[in-house]
């Protein structure tokens, strides 16, 4: 049996949940809502030490890290969907993966921390005075790479949606409420509304975030 520590709330939380409902997985699924504090209890940080979400268990195996539980997802019980068995495919996928986590989300962390946070805990993290500045030097070139990259095909892998699309996206789920200029980028947006169809990614909407 499959259990999966999580919540829709957060972007790492929300993409692994979206790839479990794409692909048709049933894992048991036990909310923790570490903004709360859940994650710091001492059962959960039996499971997780850092007392992060998401956290998969699969039999003997503990498995936390966002992009690895998506990677072993694929693998262990979707038959690859989402992923590839060709060695090149993967490498594709994996550069996003990789990307995701050294650059994507570290940048827009600090862009969206006080927005994101005061929604999150109205009432400890105060409203911020002005919105995002979503011209800061260290995201044009990323938003330019994801344009670029989105300029020949529909995913960022290929013509198929894969687990870096759900990867990269994960973050953008706290675009609307941040007031991301979306008309700026179209190939960006366009590629959103693609992943905004996806079964997996409507089950996983949390109303926190709608504009």
């Amino acid at each position: 049996m499959l259990t999966l520590y999580s919540t829709p709330l957060s972007a790492n939380g929300r993409k692994v949940l979206a790839v479990s409902r794409q692909l048709e997985l049933r894992p048991d699924i036990r909310l923790v809502n570490v903004y709360r504090g859940e994650g710091r209890t001492a059962e959960y940080l039996a499971i997780n030490p850092t007392g992060k979400i998401p956290t998969l268990v699969d039999g003997d195996l503990i498995l936390y890290e966002s992009n690895a539980i998506l990677q072993y997802l694929c693998e262990a019980h979707g038959s690859f969907r989402l992923w590839s068995r060709d060695c090149k495919a993967r490498a594709r996928i994996a550069r996003w993966l990789y990307w995701e986590s050294a650059h994507w989300q570290p940048a827009l962390a600090k862009v969206l921390s006080s927005c994101v946070g005061h929604r999150l805990l109205p009432t400890i993290v105060p409203r911020p005075s002005e919105s995002p500045d979503w011209d800061v030097a260290e995201l044009r070139p990323l938003l330019t790479a994801l344009n670029t990259a989105l300029s020949d095909s529909s995913f960022l892998a290929g013509e198929e949606v894969s687990i870096a699309d759900f990867a990269v996206a994960g973050m953008v789920t706290y675009f609307p409420v941040a007031g991301f200029p979306f008309e700026r980028h179209c190939r960006f947006t366009d590629w959103y509304g693609r992943i905004e169809a996806l079964d997996g990614w409507r089950a996983t909407q949390d109303s926190l975030w709608s504009v």
